[in-house]
């Protein structure tokens, strides 16, 4: 077995995710990210039945169900899947704000011109630190 088998689908070799990838186990026991899942998972009828890929064990649910209600998230991996993921996203948007507030907003809030149309636009005016004040 693989080292990384516990951080990553033995299908596709992505590392798991608490988003796009997650892990969700079959009846067999064996986990593999919802994505290859979805590619393995065949409808017969009302049925859905996906076969494991190490073990060819048959997994079955109903059709109408989608692979999120139907499988269960693996949690032993799932707690070894760093929280960055949310913690990253949130320090790129507040990145982007410093950077438009830095090289966008101060430099037209030196305008009185500026000032006076945001006043009308928006109703609002900009602030000493360069930061829209409402």
């Amino acid at each position: 077995m693989s080292p990384n088998e516990d951080v990553e689908c033995v299908v596709c070799f992505h590392d798991y995710s608490r988003s796009h990838r997650v892990p969700r186990l079959l009846h067999c026991s064996h986990t593999f990210c919802a994505p290859c899942l979805g590619t393995l998972a065949n409808v017969d009828n009302e049925i859905q039945t996906i076969c494991c890929p190490l073990c060819r064990g048959i997994t079955t649910f109903q059709a109408s169900l989608p692979l999120p209600e139907a499988l269960w998230v693996n949690t032993a991996i799932w707690d070894q899947i760093p929280e960055k993921e949310q913690k990253k996203k949130k320090k790129n948007k507040e990145e982007s704000v410093r950077i438009l507030n830095k090289q966008l907003i101060k430099p037209l809030s030196d305008s009185n011109h500026f000032k006076s149309a945001l006043h009308k636009v928006f109703n609002c005016c900009v602030g000493d630190e360069g930061h829209l004040v409402f």
